[in-house]
């Protein structure tokens, strides 16, 4: 749901879901889905139908500027170049048309008509042209809903129930009450109304039969028409959580709820009757320890340990650094290598990577509504700085490495999944941070640091990464994956990792395993630089036995179980 444009509250939740069989792809199950990486847009503000680079929008004055189904379509080769295979777009259907103090309806949260599609964007046969290109690309569709609400232009005493479609009778809602009036009562949280007295958002009896039956209708006619492959369901903390399970079975769907609480024992006993979740709490953590250089990376492992032990299934959350309703992460600093280690720790993470649009373009827009900024004013350009290429090259890894790296795996191992293999911390400092993925033979080692792009000079800057730790053999050739430079390690497997130049970050793979692969770093007859132990042998809380970790955290690594408060205030996204 849509924020009013100075709230910047912290309690939000949606859902996230996935169809489990569409005729025009290969049935979307849980276990494909964590294999993708999902480029999140806001329709209005991605790609013009004309192609346009120059034209105006001021994301302040909350105005649609004219992104559409069709710009979407015309640079999904964009897309692609970034390494994405799946698109997440904004609510399609008809909004109120007015605009008010809260500004227009552009965001796509504010719906008064379920059954038509928002003109604005385009007509019903353009979105269904962007899900069947999408799908002759082996692309994926998800598409943002609104199920807990109406919208309507003014306040409650005004509202015209008569005009909402397809609940046209004051029956369907709970009575007018603003959740702002008592936001920590539980029965309020389900039955008040989220909005102000400017835009009033009618709340839905999603608790009876009948709303259930008339939304699982429609939603089952939705994903049909326009072959859907994932939807998001806003504000599911304000509904009654009952409604979910009959919910989900009309649309035939995979889901996985978003809610933006830091703490993980908020959401994760949603899990039970939702697949996954948003990460929400490792977005705070990363967003703390990266976007300065006086944060504190050990809080990251501590988040990643304690999630672990909140959730049924870490390896169906979504990560990701910024989106519409939070600050972009370039709003807090202009340092690149900051941003670089941000997105590389989120997008390596266990999970489904998600990245906000334009966060590859390191856009300086803060809360709603300047975070919504016009991405075409950037020419899409893939040279801007260093992210966009960073992004291309974390995705294709990822990729691979859940592909056909697996066949590299050393046959010793007791798997070769690599998207299954719990990813674990080898190296864990204040400022720098090492993390491995994948069985040897085909593992992904991360090393991240929030030192910046010029690491003060008293910094350590050098570590060494010991073989029991990496997976990597005496005497290995490892490409770092980001500057295709390949290393090699000295006669104990031991890796040298230096990142005084930029600050990081550095990814590691095993050189060999890249023989099939035809764009991570093509040219592998690059001169092999030795690995000097003469790195720093600085190692605080290093960690041994890491090929334990398929089902569980790695032996040795011991489990800090962190509450971390959450903040009561709502964001009514």
């Amino acid at each position: 749901m849509q924020t009013p444009p100075t709230m910047d509250g912290r309690w939000i939740i949606s859902l996230l879901v996935v169809t489990l069989g569409i005729s025009t792809v290969n049935a979307a199950s849980r276990d494909q889905w964590i294999g993708r990486s999902i480029y999140q847009i806001v329709t209005d503000r991605f790609a013009r139908s004309d192609n346009s680079t120059t034209a105006a929008c001021d994301a302040a004055q909350g105005n649609y500027c004219g992104g559409s189904f069709q710009g979407i379509i015309n640079k999904l080769d964009y897309i692609q170049d970034l390494g994405f295979d799946s698109i997440w777009i904004s609510p399609a259907q008809t909004q109120i048309s007015a605009r008010t103090a809260d500004l227009s309806a552009y965001h796509g949260y504010w719906p008064n008509d379920l059954y038509s599609i928002n003109s604005h964007f385009g007509t019903p046969k353009e979105l269904q042209a962007l899900s069947s290109t999408l799908h002759d690309r082996g692309m994926y569709l998800m598409l943002d809903i609104v199920v807990g609400d109406m919208a309507w232009a003014g306040n409650s005493s005004t509202v015209d129930y008569s005009t909402f479609k397809p609940f046209d009778d004051q029956k369907y809602f709970h009575d007018f009450r603003l959740l702002s009036s008592d936001p920590t009562n539980e029965t309020c949280v389900l039955e008040c109304w989220m909005g102000d007295t400017v835009v009033s958002l009618p709340d839905l009896r999603n608790e009876d039969e009948q709303v259930q039956n008339i939304l699982g209708s429609w939603i089952s006619e939705l994903v049909s028409n326009y072959s859907i492959d994932g939807l998001r369901i806003d504000s599911v903390l304000n509904i009654a959580p009952d409604f979910f399970s009959n919910f989900t079975k009309s649309s035939g769907v995979f889901t996985v709820g978003e809610g933006a609480t830091a703490d993980a024992a908020d959401v994760c006993p949603l899990q039970p009757s939702l697949n996954g979740l948003l990460n929400y709490p490792l977005y705070y953590i990363l967003t703390d320890a990266f976007n300065t250089t006086n944060g504190n990376l050990s809080t990251i492992t501590e988040s990643i340990s304690y999630t672990k032990g909140q959730c049924e299934d870490v390896l169906a959350l979504g990560t990701f650094t910024a989106n519409q309703d939070v600050p972009r992460f370039g709003s807090y600093t202009s340092d690149i290598s900051l941003a670089r280690n941000i997105l590389t720790s989120s997008m390596l993470a266990d999970g489904i990577p998600i990245l906000y649009y334009g966060e590859e373009q390191h856009l300086t827009g803060s809360y709603n509504p300047v975070n919504r900024e016009a991405l075409w004013l950037t020419n899409y350009s893939m040279h801007s700085t260093s992210l966009p290429t960073l992004v291309q090259s974390l995705n294709r890894l990822r990729s691979y490495a859940s592909g056909d790296g697996e066949q590299y795996t050393q046959k010793s191992q007791s798997g070769s999944d690599y998207l299954s293999y719990l990813s674990a911390p080898i190296y864990n400092s204040t400022h720098i941070l090492a993390t491995r993925k994948g069985f040897a033979g085909n593992q992904v080692v991360s090393v991240v640091s929030n030192l910046g792009a010029k690491p003060a000079s008293k910094a350590t800057t050098k570590i060494t990464l010991g073989s029991d730790e990496t997976g990597f053999q005496s005497k290995q050739n490892v490409t770092e994956i980001l500057s295709c430079k390949t290393y090699v390690t000295d006669s104990s497997g031991n890796l040298a990792v230096d990142l005084s130049s930029d600050g990081g970050p550095r990814v590691y793979y095993p050189t060999d395993s890249l023989k099939d692969s035809t764009d991570i770093c093509g040219d592998q007859t690059k001169s092999a630089t030795p690995s000097s132990s003469a790195a720093s042998s600085v190692s605080p809380n290093q960690s041994k036995g890491s090929e334990t970790c398929l089902f569980g955290v790695p032996l040795g690594i011991s489990t800090l179980v962190v509450t971390v408060a959450m903040a009561t205030s709502y964001a009514f996204i």
